[in-house]
């Protein structure tokens, strides 16, 4: 785990993340794509969760240096993997988020992007049996992909 080094210009880092905001917003997800009902605030509260401990950033409810919005727009379940008796041996889930980012104090830093993530499991399992940890194991790497983009500078 990196300590927060405080950079010139009032810049730090942490955890990878490079910013000289020191506010964020984000905005409730809205969810148009599907899925369980509470999809859309988990990944809202999980998002600010992860700002919260991996950067120095206050989350404040409007008005942030940094805002970050958008919208679940699809999750989906694909058959993988046929076998010999044209079964699918596993069962794809995806989710998509489209993401609005603006950086009001590096407006060229500003993006609009779909976030796309996915995890497998056994066709044998129906999606209720491993629904709950397969959407947090995709709303982990979802929100790690939003962070890297807004804060770290890849």
């Amino acid at each position: 785990m990196m300590i927060p080094v405080l950079l010139g210009c009032g810049v730090y880092s942490m955890s990878g993340a490079t910013t000289d905001a020191q506010s964020i917003t984000v905005n409730n997800f809205l969810n148009s794509g599907g899925g369980p009902p509470n999809l859309a605030q988990t990944l809202t509260e999980d998002l600010k969760s992860y700002y919260l401990q991996n950067t120095r950033l206050n989350i404040v409810n409007e008005g942030g240096e940094l805002l970050v919005e958008g919208e679940i727009i699809g999750y989906q379940t694909t058959p993988l993997a046929p076998t010999a008796d044209d079964r699918a041996a596993q069962t794809r889930l995806t989710i998509n988020v489209a993401v609005r980012f603006t950086n009001n104090l590096h407006p060229e830093k500003d993006f609009d992007q779909t976030f796309t993530q996915f995890a497998d499991f056994d066709q044998d399992l129906s999606l209720a049996q491993v629904e709950g940890e397969k959407v947090q194991e995709i709303l982990e790497k979802i929100i790690y992909d939003i962070f890297q983009k807004t804060v770290a500078d890849w």
